[in-house]
């Protein structure tokens, strides 16, 4: 999801999204509360970090259960900077889809909140920096 939230705000960034220990699929649930709010989620398989350890990336931003502190972060992924959005996994404990659904919808919207206000405040500045 914060991929895909991140990349309504300009589909010019350059993202890549991957786990530590991902998922085999993208949630169909995932996919309808994002469509909710506009933004498009494609059925694909996540990716896995290894992919991408010859990158270095300017931010790294993780998405998941714990926090900051207890995250531990691979030594082959590259970075500049780090973000965390913690959240307990829906997917974990829910009794039925409706309560899953809406454990997501208030997931997505936290995300798309944090992001936002990370691409207003962080990204557009730097990219204002840049194109001077």
């Amino acid at each position: 999801m914060a991929e895909a939230i991140l990349r309504s705000f300009d589909k010019n960034l350059e993202i890549y999204s991957a786990g530590i220990d991902p998922v085999d699929h993208i949630s169909p649930v995932a996919i309808e509360v994002l469509g909710e709010i506009g933004i498009e989620l494609k059925l694909s398989v996540p990716q896995h970090y290894s992919n991408f350890t010859h990158l270095e990336f300017d931010y790294l931003i993780t998405v998941g259960d714990g926090t900051n502190e207890h995250l531990k972060i691979p030594q082959t992924i590259k970075y500049k900077r780090k973000m965390h959005l913690g959240f307990q996994n829906p997917y974990s404990h829910f009794k039925n889809r409706n309560e899953l659904k809406e454990k997501c919808s208030e997931i997505r919207d936290e995300i798309y909140s944090e992001l936002e206000y990370f691409y207003e405040r962080i990204i557009k500045k730097e990219i204002a920096i840049t194109n001077l």
